[in-house]
């Protein structure tokens, strides 16, 4: 039975920490640390926005008519000036042919009044000269001279007819062409709402041509951030879900005036698009850089959180312990390397790190592995390896 009690003894006494089995304490734990110091953090404005193509362009038929051509189908690649739709157009047709056919008599007639135009001048010429010689009387030569201003007066009027049936051919050839819908720009054909034999009307929108080369956000800024709010400005995509970045450009456009309704100012950024991954109408999440600082970092792996409070280990000797956590390591040196803990406050996580708001110092040895395995007072050790800087990926 005493036997029994010794080794009840010896196995107990290593967790409690009994003085009198030795002077050197408990094993201590090994655990990878970073020295704090300060890291370049942004300030960002956090939005959620709604990815617009820049060139998007909607469809309508400029004239009524049923849908005789569809040669395109949803999601096709067009380009620009290719035909999407053709409306019947047997009126408008005639309507060019006896368009053409007037311009064609009124150049004929044209063409006749010039010949006596020329006629007449050659006529009025000859007699002009006949007159200086005493040949020809003042009468006659009035009447030859009358004769020519007919003419060209006649041609003038001519050329005005021409130019009318000019302006009606050209007027048949647009109301034709209104028959026929052809790509703005080159992009994909979205969403049709025709389909062949159908009795479109005018201005009615089909569908649109989207090119998503290039997309931009209306993003609505509190009018607080008002004066810092200037184009040029970095702005980040994220993808809602898991905060992946999708893409980076700058704001190119910030409106002078905040909405009263609102009380925000809006403002416009482009992307652009290389890898096709993003589409024109994706909710996402938008970063705004208004600016960066200089703050303590710490890494996202070195924080727990407990009932909403934030806190991390840090080296430091066992005399800091209070007075009750210390009767739990009676047999520790003052100067013993010890886990403790602390309630920090952090800003938001950027880039893997934590800007620290308040609760560390720079210089503090942050503990950064065996978390679980570490309580207040806990003896460490910190490995020899173990880098002197929070790994933070590069800064966005």
């Amino acid at each position: 039975m005493r036997l029994f009690r010794g080794l009840i003894v010896l196995v107990l006494c290593p967790l409690a920490g009994c003085s009198w089995l030795g002077s050197q304490g408990p094993k201590p734990l090994q655990v990878s640390t970073a020295v704090l110091r300060p890291e370049q953090f942004r300030e960002l404005g956090d939005y959620v926005a709604t990815l617009e193509a820049v060139n998007q362009v909607q469809l309508a038929a400029l004239a009524d008519g049923r849908v005789v051509e569809l040669p395109v189908e949803e999601g096709q690649q067009v380009e620009q000036g290719e035909v999407l739709l053709r409306l019947s157009s047997n009126e408008r047709q005639a309507e060019l042919i006896q368009a053409q056919a007037e311009l064609s008599r009124r150049r004929a007639d044209l063409a006749a009044v010039q010949a006596d135009l020329e006629r007449d001048q050659r006529s009025f010429e000859r007699h002009s000269y006949l007159a200086k010689e005493g040949a020809v009387n003042e009468l006659e030569l009035d009447s030859y001279r009358a004769s020519f201003l007919a003419s060209q007066a006649k041609l003038d009027a001519n050329e005005d007819l021409v130019e009318a049936a000019e302006a009606s051919l050209g007027v048949a050839r647009t109301r034709l062409d209104h028959k026929t819908v052809r790509a703005p720009i080159s992009g994909q054909v979205s969403d049709l709402s025709v389909k062949l034999g159908d009795v479109v009307k005018e201005r009615d929108p089909f569908t649109s041509i989207v090119r998503n080369d290039r997309l931009y956000t209306q993003i609505t800024i509190p009018a607080t951030m008002a004066e810092r709010t200037t184009p040029g400005l970095p702005v980040w995509l994220l993808d809602p879900t898991n905060g992946t970045e999708l893409a980076q450009g700058e704001l190119k456009f910030v409106d002078p005036d905040v909405k009263v309704a609102t009380q925000g100012l809006l403002a416009k950024a482009e992307f652009g698009n290389p890898g096709n991954r993003l589409r024109s109408g994706m909710r996402v999440r938008t970063l705004v850089g208004f600016g960066s600082s200089q703050q303590l970092a710490v890494p996202f792996d070195a924080v727990i959180r407990s009932a909403g409070q934030s806190f991390v280990y840090v080296i430091g000797p066992a005399r800091e312990l209070s007075a009750k956590q210390r009767q739990h390591f009676s047999e520790l040196k003052d100067d013993t390397p010890v886990a403790i803990k602390r309630a920090v406050t952090l800003g938001p996580l950027q880039n893997s790190c934590y800007p620290v708001l308040s609760g560390l110092n720079a210089g503090d040895q942050l503990i950064s592995s065996h978390l679980l395995s570490l309580r207040q007072g806990t003896a460490v050790k910190a490995k020899a390896s173990s880098p002197e800087v929070p790994i933070c990926r590069p800064l966005r």
